[in-house]
């Protein structure tokens, strides 16, 4: 049978008899030897084993608010070439650094315009970018925020959006269908150049290694998280928008089984072995901020407190549980100043 959330009666047995076998268990190994097996599992399951840095030109520069900005054109391992922002404080001292991660929102005209602003858009990209950051991010630019606070801050177009945008939110499914043809997911695509390009922040010279996170909100926090979890090069994590558990997540009315945007934050290859926040625990014992809203119709309150709990189970057995802080949050689906400022406030103490 098929119910009205095109749920089959299989997949719901699968959901409900779902065992983890690669999630973590205290009472079968330590979290040391977990972590190093799991890993390398998943690393290996995703592509994400051999990293490496993407290479980049420089295509426009600006200034502003005592900020340097360039926008670059990447070009990863995988032949795709995509446009990124890159935006530096004016000191020639290494800074931390953070790889932002722009969210989804089925708004796909900007990408790294989401996170990075600057000055001179076409009135087009300009209309847009007022738009949504008015409606996620409380009309501004979490990137510029960080810059001004001495961050190097690098955001790019993920396969979809801006610079890559495709033919609109019906036409995800297409897009991930023409990629499963070869056995490649739509969501590693997006993990492997992230990591290449996070692998590109960390050659430069104005960078300093030992103070680089991984930074997103929504779509972009799951893919902070992930980074997190599976580079050493990122030393901490802000993560806002998107937790749960599998099971959790799976319910009527929950974006995970509509398709479409779900394509983006789906991995076939380690699915129903390794839940969320187990995915996320890879990252301790690094310092991590993990959050979202009360009222987030996406995570509602009951997954998150579960997947919350787990984490903080994870951070405990890396015996660093004080340096991962989960949160919900007064609010919907948004990312506003007031927690963009907390979320900032945290970084400079952990890095």
């Amino acid at each position: 049978m098929i119910d009205s959330e095109n749920m089959s009666s299989l997949a719901t047995r699968l959901r409900d008899n779902l065992s983890f076998a690669w999630n973590f268990d205290p009472e079968k190994e330590s979290f040391p030897d977990w972590k190093r097996r799991t890993r390398n599992r998943v690393r290996g399951a995703l592509d994400a084993q051999r990293i490496i840095p993407a290479d980049a030109s420089v295509t426009g520069e600006w200034t502003a608010d005592g900020c340097i900005g360039q926008q670059l054109e990447l070009r990863f391992s995988n032949g795709e070439k995509t446009a990124a922002y890159l935006l530096r404080p004016t000191t020639t001292a290494p800074t931390p650094a953070a790889l932002l991660l722009h969210d989804h929102g089925s708004f796909f005209s900007i990408g790294k315009e989401k996170m990075i602003g600057r000055p001179g858009e076409v009135p087009e990209i300009g209309a847009a970018i007022k738009q949504w950051t008015t409606k996620l991010y409380g009309g501004r630019h979490v990137g510029n925020e960080l810059a001004k606070r001495g961050y190097t801050v690098l955001c790019a177009d993920a396969l979809g959006w801006g610079s890559r945008r495709g033919n609109g939110y019906e036409a995800q499914q297409a897009l991930a269908a023409n990629l499963m043809q070869f056995g490649v997911s739509l969501a590693s695509v997006i993990l492997r150049e992230d990591l290449e390009a996070l692998a590109w922040l960390c050659e430069l010279p104005s960078v300093d290694v030992n103070r680089v996170a991984s930074f997103g909100y929504s779509m972009g926090g799951s893919r902070a998280w992930q980074l997190a979890a599976l580079s050493d090069q990122v030393k901490a994590c802000v993560a806002g928008g998107w937790m749960g558990t599998l099971e959790g997540l799976m319910q009527p009315g929950n974006n995970q089984l509509r398709g479409q945007s779900a394509f983006c934050m789906l991995h076939p290859t380690i699915a129903g072995k390794l839940d969320y926040p187990h995915f996320a625990g890879l990252a301790a014992p690094k310092p991590a901020l993990i959050f979202s809203g009360a009222e987030d119709r996406h995570f509602p309150e009951a997954t998150a407190l579960a997947a919350h709990r787990q984490i903080h189970d994870i951070w405990n057995a890396a015996g660093a549980v004080e340096r991962v802080e989960t949160h919900l949050l007064p609010g919907a689906h948004g990312f506003p100043a007031d927690q963009q400022d907390y979320a900032i406030d945290w970084l400079d103490r952990v890095i």
